[in-house]
């Protein structure tokens, strides 16, 4: 008996789904810790305000805790993946707004243009996952 890779096919998505989700929640975490722990440091390397760095540590650590929620949550539930890939492109317009309003160093350009890529990446990877998964799979 073989196995039609429509049968194979939502496990897999729905997999891969739940690692960009858990790989997101894991570089968030990092980021967050970072931020929360040296948030003086970054400060001055970024030229960005301590209270705004402070803000989005502790703003990252809620993120996280959706982000492995939803990684860990059966069925995998589409809204809060929808509403997570949501957040990932509104922090990317988030990240612009904030280096057009604060003043920067270029180390703090670079940075805050590099986080917005790779959570980019992120939210395309996320909502490609959630557009891949069957209309049967998860609420």
């Amino acid at each position: 008996m073989t196995t039609s890779p429509a049968l194979t096919a939502a496990p897999t998505s729905e997999r891969t789904l739940r690692r960009v989700l858990a790989a997101d929640a894991l570089v968030g975490l990092v980021a967050a810790i970072a931020l929360l722990a040296a948030t003086e440091l970054y400060a001055r390397l970024t030229g960005l305000p301590t209270p705004v760095l402070r803000g989005v540590g502790l703003a990252l650590v809620g993120y996280v805790v959706a982000l492995a929620w939803a990684s860990r949550a059966r069925p995998l539930p589409r809204r809060a993946v929808g509403a997570l890939v949501v957040a990932n492109w509104a922090w990317v317009a988030a990240s612009a707004v904030l280096l057009a309003m604060l003043p920067a160093t270029p180390f703090g350009v670079v940075y805050v243009i590099g986080q917005a890529v790779v959570v980019a990446g992120f939210a395309v990877a996320e909502a490609r996952g959630l557009a891949r998964l069957p209309d049967s799979s998860a609420p």
